[in-house]
Parts: C-alpha cells; structure tokens; sequence
C-alpha cells in the first residue's frame, strides 16, 4: 500500500508494508516468510526513486522489530562479506536502541 502524505506545501510518498505473518509473543514456524519480507524491502529500496529510511515497528516494538532489523542485517552481511556476526549485530542494535 503506498501513500501520499502533505505536510504543508511538501508531499512524501510512503510505502507501507504490513507482514501479519508473525503472531505477538510467538515462534514462527519458519524463516521463509520473515526473509521474503526483508527481500520484498530491499526491492522497495531498490525501485523507490528517492529511497528514504526505513521505520519497523510491530505492537510491543522489540520482539519482532528487533528480529526483522537483526535479520535485515545479517542478510547485508552475508551478502557483503560472506559471513555474518550475530554478536556484533546484537551489540549494535542493544548501542542503537
């Protein structure tokens, strides 16, 4: 879903993905769908014509928040460099957060 939001005189195109895959407070049964979200937002980043940051945020703002940014990351990284520091990637978000 895309919308057009007017502050004043300037206009900002957003882009709103919503993932109801990943039930509050518990265990998806499989990676599958959490790494086609990151993928579906890497290609909005890709095609946006003036890509802007990006805001994550589920109902409590940790739990799945934290993994979709943790898995965004280590995707980067494995794409990158061909490894992924999982300890480096907590300690980033906890120093971020």
């Amino acid at each position: 879903c895309s919308v057009l939001e007017k502050l004043g005189k300037e206009r900002r195109k957003v882009k709103h993905i919503l993932f109801p895959c990943w039930p509050d407070q518990q265990t998806p049964e499989s990676a599958k769908p959490l790494l086609h979200l990151v993928s579906k937002v890497e290609e909005a980043l890709h095609t946006a014509a003036s890509p802007g940051p990006i805001v994550v945020h589920c109902s409590a703002g940790i739990g799945r928040t934290g993994c979709f940014i943790a898995t965004r990351i280590g995707c980067q990284q494995l794409q990158d460099k061909g490894e992924v520091d999982i300890l480096g990637i907590v300690c980033r978000l906890r120093i971020d957060r």
